[in-house]
């Protein structure tokens, strides 16, 4: 299996609903200095300016500069570039920030290399981990072809190998490992079925070896695993697998209606498992996204080439950590 995603992948994630590809965090969008670092960069396109948001997802940094547009009393043009089938403004219909994606013009299933758009039109090109899974060469020249000859500018929030996106990613890889090897799910599998021919047959499963034999494998699973998790400041990929696997054995919160049926458990357990195995391709492909120092200069230095001056090339701090690395270049 490539450690990419593919567009159809991708599509799929964002149909999920999340507005940025931090689940449970920046739920209302990016906020604090991130939110800060793109305004600071849109206070300086004109009036009437245009704004792309490359790779742009769901549209999270779009978004950010169309609500800044509506604040600031702007007017500008606000496009968002994906390869993925994406329709932000369908899929957060609900939600207050809709009315600023409907002023978004999205190109879904339109690769940042080949934008479609014209050609010296763009005042700023955007892009928040979304660049750097684009080929250098082709990406580069297709900001050479957007962006105008003078003032303009492009800049990128990008993955960095030794980030602590990065750890984080690794250690949820880890802890995913840890639980596919676990034999959590087998074993509560086997016991759910078990479970279910001894009360066809009228027999106690307080009786039953088999069905003893199966709980003590579970409970030894459960202990495996949260043995595993007290290695990490946050085992949260643990904590996910181990608490939706065993809600199976709890009406209350699997089904607070009705008792769930044997099969309506073992589907809750495939679904657990499908969740899972997309976490671990979602991190190994941020993972092989990343890119490291020399990476990094190779991409000022395509840049360079093409006649972009590169006035920020550092790590960029959130909350006390190397976050990512920013990346800005002007003509």
């Amino acid at each position: 299996m490539t450690d990419r995603l593919t567009a159809e992948q991708w599509s799929r994630y964002w149909q999920h609903g999340t507005l940025t590809t931090f689940r449970g965090r920046f739920a209302g969008n990016y906020e604090g200095r991130i939110r800060d670092h793109w305004h600071s960069l849109l206070a300086d396109v004109p009036k009437d300016g245009r704004v792309v948001d490359l790779a742009t997802g769901n549209g999270a940094i779009a978004l950010l500069a169309a609500q800044y547009s509506h604040r600031q009393q702007r007017n500008l043009d606000v496009v968002g570039v994906d390869s993925a089938d994406v329709d932000p403004a369908r899929t957060f219909a609900g939600k207050a920030y809709a009315r600023h994606l409907r002023r978004i013009r999205f190109l879904a299933k339109t690769p940042l290399a080949a934008t479609t758009l014209p050609d010296a039109s763009i005042d700023l090109a955007t892009s928040q981990f979304g660049f750097e899974y684009a080929e250098p060469e082709p990406a580069v020249r297709e900001l050479h072809r957007l962006l105008k000859p003078t003032r303009s500018t492009f800049a990128a929030l990008i993955h960095h190998a030794d980030s602590a996106l990065l750890r984080q990613a690794k250690a949820g890889l880890e802890q995913v490992l840890a639980c596919e090897k676990s034999g959590l799910h087998p074993a509560v599998r086997d016991l759910h079925q078990r479970l279910e021919q001894l009360r066809n047959r009228g027999k106690d499963a307080r009786e039953d070896d088999r069905a003893k034999q199966l709980r003590a494998t579970v409970n030894d699973c459960l202990v495996a695993l949260r043995s595993a998790g007290a290695r990490y400041a946050d085992p949260a990929q643990i904590v996910f697998y181990v608490e939706n696997t065993m809600a199976t054995f709890n009406v209350a919160k699997a089904a607070p209606n009705a008792e769930m049926t044997t099969e309506q458990k073992l589907a809750a357990l495939r679904h657990i498992a499908a969740e899972t195995t997309a976490y671990r391709q979602r991190m190994r492909d941020m993972v092989s996204s990343a890119l490291n120092d020399d990476a990094i200069e190779a991409l000022a230095s395509r840049l360079q080439r093409c006649g972009f001056r590169i006035v920020e090339n550092q790590p960029f701090v959130f909350e006390g950590t190397h976050f990512c690395h920013a990346l800005t270049a002007t003509r």
